[in-house]
């Protein structure tokens, strides 16, 4: 968090959220193949062509033109959801270091996920480590205060924050 702070004091938001949208880009294959191992063809279909389209008109997912002039929104699946739309149950709670709140079916869901992934190819463990660490700085920059926002409204925050996490997360099985 600290880092993050003096990231966010540094580079403008419109930057930051460029560098978020050129992340979210480079994860369309997690995205893409999720929503075809759920039969969700269109929406596989709506995520090849929002990629295709962001990453050439977007100049390499900066921009996100696909949303803004062609109205394709995104639908991200991820492998833990895939194993929920087949019926494997949430199994028990956990709360991963540096991850946060998951649960066995999405934490098991993260290895296909993480192969899927472009960044886990790049060449040099240090190279490859800088680039996600780069992205996870990015990403908090963009939310700091949530957190301490949601920890502020709890009684018992474990309870809160692991009832509010699979409560998303069924939600997101049944879309």
């Amino acid at each position: 968090k600290p880092t993050a702070k003096g990231y966010r004091a540094v580079v403008p938001e419109v930057a930051r959220l460029a560098v978020g949208r050129f992340f979210r880009n480079l994860l369309m294959p997690v995205r893409f193949t999720n929503n075809l191992l759920q039969l969700k063809l269109k929406r596989a279909g709506t995520e090849l062509a929002r990629f295709v389209i962001n990453s050439t008109v977007g100049v390499l997912g900066f921009g996100d033109p696909a949303d803004n002039s062609f109205n394709l929104q995104a639908y991200p699946e991820d492998f833990g959801q895939t194993l929920g739309h087949y019926g494997v149950g949430s199994g028990f709670h956990i709360v991963l270091p540096f991850l946060g709140p998951s649960n066995l079916r999405d934490t098991l869901g993260l290895f296909p996920d993480f192969y899927l992934d472009p960044t886990h190819y790049i060449e040099g463990t240090e190279v490859r480590m800088a680039v996600r660490a780069y992205d996870r700085v990015n990403y908090t920059s963009l939310h700091i205060g949530e957190y301490e926002s949601l920890k502020q409204d709890a009684v018992d925050f474990y309870t809160f924050l692991r009832d509010g996490y699979e409560q998303r997360r069924t939600q997101l099985i049944k879309e």
